[in-house]
């Protein structure tokens, strides 16, 4: 196999590339040149759109695409390689077709070099599909578009022993220890908390200092349904369709997929996608979408109260990704208010569905 190469910047890459890619999966086309445009709010992650200007363009060379590489940050190619990110994206797509092209954008090319930790992640670009924003929070509307890809995902591979074969992906039998034990994410919060300090009230401290206190007892203490999951199912990882576009909503940033529990997607989703004013007006009804969602994707085994206490119980989940990805990823202003306005959101949830009784049941 002829690959392009994986150690330029995708700023920095030249017609022959994609010349040379176009020849690996067919697509007829010589292409003259290109503009190549940052896009997007990723931290783990470079994404850029190129735009195309051919010498030759035949029936389906597109006119744009859009490419995923390794972070310009160090900070977060280190965290990348201590968590396997780079790897599992490019295996998520080339493992899971009931999923990937469905709710994803469609891939076209996937390439990873273990050795480098370098990698190309190549789809079709989903303009003018817009970037959900985790700042502002969205609608119901988006929220339950949310709801329905979220069951599609977790009906695909619901209790499927298949997921235990692959060592890449996260949480199963076959697959090593996690690169942050629950003892190193709950150390974390003490750092958190001295970077915020004059961001922190008491409420919010309580909760982190509950949960952390509860780790690795939180993450082994769960019974119930296991399925394919994304694991950092937010808004910032959601295009969301506009008139003209391919997909009412397309899922993308997979490098956390794994085997884990489907009211932990949910939850997460949720608890830091709508405003903490908007959330308790509509969060029964979005669970009630969902429930009602995976049993039209043939689900019936699992009942709305297990669903309901799932939830509850995954609410911390977005407390720990939001105090360890600000510990981890590059520090920027405006991850720090994305990381502070999901910690207060999911505090929020965590108190008013009574989560915290929860973590008694662990002492």
């Amino acid at each position: 196999m002829t690959r392009p190469g994986l150690d330029t910047h995708p700023l920095e890459l030249k017609a022959d590339w994609f010349n040379t890619l176009f020849a690996e999966i067919g697509i007829d086309a010589e292409v003259r040149g290109f503009t190549a445009k940052s896009i997007g709010t990723g931290q783990i992650g470079e994404n850029v759109r190129f735009v195309f200007d051919y010498a030759h363009a035949g029936a389906n060379a597109p006119k744009t695409l859009v490419g995923k590489f390794p972070s310009a940050s160090e900070a977060s190619i280190m965290t990348a390689k201590l968590l396997n990110h780079y790897k599992r994206e490019v295996m998520f797509y080339r493992t899971f077709p009931k999923v990937a092209g469905r709710i994803t954008p469609n891939a076209l090319y996937t390439d990873y070099d273990p050795e480098t930790n370098r990698f190309a992640l190549i789809m079709e670009d989903m303009s003018p599909s817009e970037q959900g924003d985790q700042l502002k929070g969205c609608g119901v509307e988006d929220a339950r578009l949310a709801m329905e890809a979220a069951a599609v995902l977790h009906a695909s591979h619901w209790q499927d022993p298949v997921l235990d074969e692959h060592d890449w992906l996260q949480g199963s039998a076959k697959a090593p220890p996690p690169g942050l034990s629950s003892e190193m994410v709950a150390g974390l919060w003490g750092g958190f908390k001295d970077r915020y300090a004059e961001k922190l009230n008491a409420d919010l401290i309580e909760v982190g200092d509950a949960y952390a206190a509860s780790l690795p007892k939180w993450g082994e203490a769960y019974q119930g349904p296991f399925a394919l999951t994304h694991s950092d199912y937010r808004l910032d990882n959601m295009l969301f369709g506009k008139p003209g576009a391919k997909k009412p909503l397309a899922v993308v940033d997979w490098q956390t997929a794994g085997k884990g529990a489907p009211a932990n997607d949910v939850s997460y989703f949720i608890g830091a996608g709508l405003t903490r004013e908007d959330r308790p007006k509509h969060e029964q009804a979005l669970l009630r979408h969902y429930h009602d969602c995976l049993k039209a994707e043939g689900i019936t085994s699992y009942s709305f109260d297990d669903l309901y206490t799932h939830y509850r119980w995954f609410a911390f989940y977005g407390v720990s990704v939001a105090f360890a990805a600000a510990m981890l990823v590059k520090q920027t202003e405006r991850g720090d208010d994305m990381f502070l306005t999901m910690l207060r959101r999911h505090c929020a949830q965590i108190r008013e569905n009574n989560s915290l009784e929860l973590l008694k049941t662990l002492s």
